[in-house]
């Protein structure tokens, strides 16, 4: 019978073999032995752990360290496989620990200032990551990480340096693009939101004539061009350029699925409208997100007479309503977070249509779309921007919501559907509600609302903030800030209005039941300029509340008028940024004309919700033949 440092030694070998399993299970026979035996758990902890049992491998390497305190090996693992596991405040403990046994550790000083940036502790992260930097100036994913940071907190000046540098020792060329796509979240000014476009523009050209080769995109570049949809400008020229980019550095994005490879595939488009069609619907976001809520009813809806829905699942929270959708999906199918295996999967499903609910929000399925997976690909208004992407069909969007040159704003094929183009259940609420002295606002006078995410707000939009709080000298402005970010936003306004610094209000994030009792009490929701509420919009009517706004030129900043539209309602749609303010403060202030407004809006916005005629106007265009496209479409 082998010794138990012999069965260890085995053990070990098993473990550098890769049979994490074996080695675990040899351990585990020899641990009732000796269960104060700190390396024994130590070897369990790490197999267990690369087995995939992270929760209980990381027991077994605490368990070490209690036995064995000045051990530095197990304190470093400790706290590398808490930050895996998301443990944040628990690994930034463990990353001092560990530094304190091993004092100037590159692996644990870039794993306490990463701790540190997602805690929000971004000052001392950077200091962290700077002295990483200066013990080993070669290493070119510390920059990567002060990138990260400097970008994150705005500073980005400093972020695009960082990445530069980054790439020139070698990190990958994935960072020329994160460094052309540094963009602010909450912008300073207009004028930082020129010149980050610029920026951007330049860097997409250098880089194409570098002829870049990027392996993983998820990986090495994972993000996406998000927040250019928040500047009020045309994406078009920009996505474009990036989706050409991509083609050109990625040739393995370009994947084409067997069933659309065959003979003839270019004639299923065309015989399609004959037959019962398989739709795949794909998305990041199928749990309680906006994304998930906005695309249930249609899930739910869709005939199965002309349709088989399968839904596909990237990783994510198993809510209500995820379980809800696989429920009530003909298949459900999960996929995997790599893009390669999802390719596989989806390919394999053998689809007629393939349907991204949203394109831009994540890297996923940003990349995803890249590929042939259906004969026809299609995507709606989740994130209502042009992607770029030449296997991208069709742009399902709301008629009402569109500007007449609207097709000249995206790379897709515009589709103009009639009604609201999503079916959505009426909101309600239990009562006794919620009012607004629940969140601590004021009972009296005035309640502008904006609850919309922060970096929706445009600079262009301060002013009429400002006006409308010094005309109503009574009224409260209040935003929902449950990303932090209103800091930012607050050191902006300050210069425009200190005089009105004083009646603007920042609330943290809000569980569902408490957004909707805010929105239902507010006297009046004022809508962004150039980026315009969705899900929120739909739900402040739902219960009449007025939403004043002035309709951007590109349709993600007419969303509200497009529901107004629907509902044959012009009282709270302004001609201009002036006669924004005089809408939003006469309704504030004249109790009357409010109470007359919520009923017009409650008599008349049941063609908001649950429409089943926007279903079927939607089947009818999935299973119409498709045209090819018109010559000079973006490629």
């Amino acid at each position: 019978m082998p010794s138990i440092q012999e069965s260890l030694t085995t053990a070990e070998q098993l473990y550098a073999a890769h049979r994490f399993e074996d080695a675990a299970r040899l351990v585990r026979a020899v641990l009732p032995l000796v269960p104060d035996h700190a390396v024994a758990r130590h070897l369990l902890g790490t197999a267990l752990c690369a087995a995939g049992r992270v929760e209980q491998g990381l027991g077994h390497i605490t368990a070490a360290l209690l036995l064995d305190p000045g051990q530095p090996a197990y304190a470093v693992n400790r706290a590398v496989l808490l930050q895996a596991c998301g443990q944040r405040a628990m690994a930034e403990r463990a990353h001092r620990r560990a530094l304190r046994l091993r004092p100037g550790d590159g692996r644990l000083l870039d794993g306490l200032g990463t701790c540190l940036g997602e805690l929000g502790h971004s000052d001392e992260a950077l200091g962290l990551l700077r002295y990483r930097a200066a013990l080993t100036p070669e290493v070119g994913d510390v920059y990567r990480k002060i990138a990260i940071l400097q970008q994150r907190t705005g500073r980005l000046a400093e972020a695009r340096q960082a990445y530069r540098r980054a790439w020139r020792l070698g990190g990958g060329d994935g960072l020329l693009l994160r460094e052309a796509l540094s963009l602010p979240v909450i912008p300073r000014s207009l004028a930082e939101i020129q010149e980050s476009r610029a920026r951007c523009a330049a860097v997409l050209e250098e880089a194409r004539g570098l002829g870049l080769r990027i392996a993983d995109p998820l990986r090495e570049v994972g993000v996406t061009s998000f927040f250019l949809s928040y500047h009020g400008l045309d994406d078009r020229g920009l996505n474009v350029e990036l989706a050409r980019l991509y083609r050109q550095a990625c040739p393995s994005l370009l994947y084409t699925a067997p069933h659309c490879r065959e003979p003839d595939a270019s004639a299923r488009r065309q015989e399609m409208a004959g037959r019962r069609l398989r739709i795949g619907f794909v998305s990041d976001h199928f749990h309680a997100h906006t994304i998930g809520m906005l695309n249930q009813g249609l899930v739910e809806r869709l005939s199965r007479d002309r349709f088989e829905v399968v839904l596909f699942f990237t990783p994510g929270p198993e809510d209500d309503l995820r379980r809800h959708l696989k429920a009530v999906a003909d298949q459900a199918i999960d996929v995997p977070a790599t893009l390669e295996e999802a390719r596989r999967i989806i390919a394999d499903a053998r689809l007629d249509i393939l349907y991204y609910t949203d394109i831009g929000m994540s890297p996923f399925t940003y990349f995803l779309a890249f590929a042939r997976l259906a004969p026809l690909q299609c995507l709606s208004w989740g994130h209502p921007d042009t992607t770029g992407i030449p296997t991208l069909d069709l742009f399902l969007s709301c008629d009402a919501m569109e500007p007449e040159d609207g097709e000249a704003q995206y790379s897709e094929r515009l589709v103009r559907l009639p009604g609201p183009t999503v079916h959505y259940r009426r909101p309600v609420l239990p009562e006794p509600r919620k009012t607004r002295s629940a969140f601590g606002l004021p009972s009296e006078g005035t309640l502008y609302l904006c609850p919309q995410s922060l970096f929706k707000l445009h600079p262009d939009y301060d002013p009429v903030l400002v006006d409308i709080l010094r005309r109503d000298p009574g009224g409260t402005l209040a935003f929902v800030d449950p990303r932090e970010q209103g800091q930012a936003l607050l050191e902006r306004l300050a210069p425009k209005g200190p005089d009105v610094a004083g009646r603007i209000r920042l609330l943290p994030g809000l569980g569902a039941m408490d957004f909707l009792a805010l929105t239902a009490d507010a006297d009046v929701m004022l809508d962004p300029f150039h980026y315009s509420g969705g899900k929120t919009t739909l739900e402040a009517l739902a219960f009449g509340t007025p939403v004043v706004t002035w309709p951007g030129a590109f349709m993600r900043g007419r969303h509200t008028l497009g529901f107004y539209r629907l509902m044959d309602l012009y009282d709270c749609v302004a001609r201009d940024p002036d006669d924004y303010v005089y809408r939003a403060v006469r309704l504030g202030t004249d109790p009357q004309l409010r109470a007359l407004v919520r009923a017009r809006i409650l008599q008349r916005s049941g063609v908001l919700f649950e429409n089943t005629d926007t279903v079927r106007a939607l089947e009818a265009a999935l299973c119409a033949p498709v045209p090819p496209q018109p010559a000079g479409a973006d490629a």
